[in-house]
């Protein structure tokens, strides 16, 4: 049996269809977890440790590196530092921030541009910014030579 012209059209839309499809699935299933989701289903909510402006704070029994490393692991951080036992997480919308607390380790969960202000001292060193243009903007003095 031959194929004919219209019969090769229709098998090359089927395996077109058919990829896309795959490549839907893929996406789908490898996808990346969202960070303040992750936290919130695998550690204990400590409210009483929230920080100013929507810092949301969870605990952990293990220690950071632990912590954070699994963090990373589950949803791709687009950065991840360290200095000392601190821990930092950069993602496109938010910072996540892992410290040392009482035997284990506190999360804090925060915007990008409030945790890159929150922990400032130690994320400046990082090159990181609070990805917002409001939060680059350097100045550029008056429009008549400062008279």
């Amino acid at each position: 049996m031959t194929m004919t012209r219209t019969k090769w059209i229709v098998a090359g839309i089927v395996a077109v269809v058919t990829t896309i499809v795959a490549v839907i699935v893929v996406v789908v299933v490898t996808r990346d977890q969202n960070p303040r989701d992750f936290v919130a289903e695998r550690y204990q909510r400590a409210r009483q440790l929230d920080q100013a402006n929507n810092g949301l704070a969870f605990t952990a029994a293990a220690a950071p590196a632990a912590v954070a490393a699994a963090i990373a692991k589950a949803t791709d951080p687009r950065d991840r530092r360290n200095t000392g036992d601190n821990h930092y997480l950069r993602f496109d919308k938010d910072l996540v921030a892992v410290s040392p607390h009482a035997g284990g380790s506190l999360v804090l969960i925060d915007s990008l541009a409030n945790g890159t202000r929150r922990h400032h001292a130690h994320t400046s060193t990082y090159g990181w910014n609070s990805g917002s243009a409001a939060g680059d903007f350097r100045g550029g003095g008056s429009d008549n030579g400062g008279k």
